[in-house]
Order: C-alpha cells, then sequence, then structure tokens
C-alpha cells in the first residue's frame, strides 16, 4: 500500500518496508522511523530522514490511538489478574 504526503508543495509517496506491510493492518503495531520507506526520489532540500520525521509527525493521532487502545487492554488485563 502506498501513501502520499505533501511536503512544501510537493506530493511525497510513501509505504511501509516491505518487513512491515502485514503489520500495519496489526491493532497494536506502532510504526518507528526505520518503518518507512521514502518512495518519491526527487525530494530537492530535504533529506529522506526528514521526510520519515515529517510522516510520523503527519500520523501521529493514529499512533496515540494505537498507544491508548494497547494501554486501556493492559489496564483490563492487569485489573482481571488482580482479581483473582
Amino acid at each position: 500500500m502506498i501513501f502520499a504526503i505533501k511536503i512544501e508543495d510537493k506530493i511525497v509517496k510513501w509505504a511501509y518496508t516491505k518487513e512491515n506491510q502485514e503489520k500495519q493492518f496489526h491493532l497494536t503495531w506502532i510504526p518507528k522511523l526505520k518503518d518507512v520507506e521514502v518512495i518519491t526520489k526527487d525530494l530537492k532540500d530535504i533529506t529522506v530522514k526528514e521526510v520519515k520525521q515529517l510522516i510520523l509527525e503527519d500520523i501521529q493521532p493514529d499512533i496515540q490511538m494505537v498507544k491508548d487502545h494497547n494501554n486501556a487492554k493492559a489496564r483490563a488485563r492487569r485489573l482481571l489478574n488482580n482479581e483473582r
């Protein structure tokens, strides 16, 4: 799956690395910089690392939603274990 982000009036295409293509659909997976692959080669004045950081900033609300989901599950699991 290929995604796009607009950076400085330019559309940059990106995807998750081949190792993470399936993980992107898991409810508990949180992507890191190394999990993002920039497809667009003509970036001009910006580095690939900067693009990856901008991508992660852009998907931060989704990452936060996953973190909240994981924390809620862990809280429920701890509560259940403490009741035993």
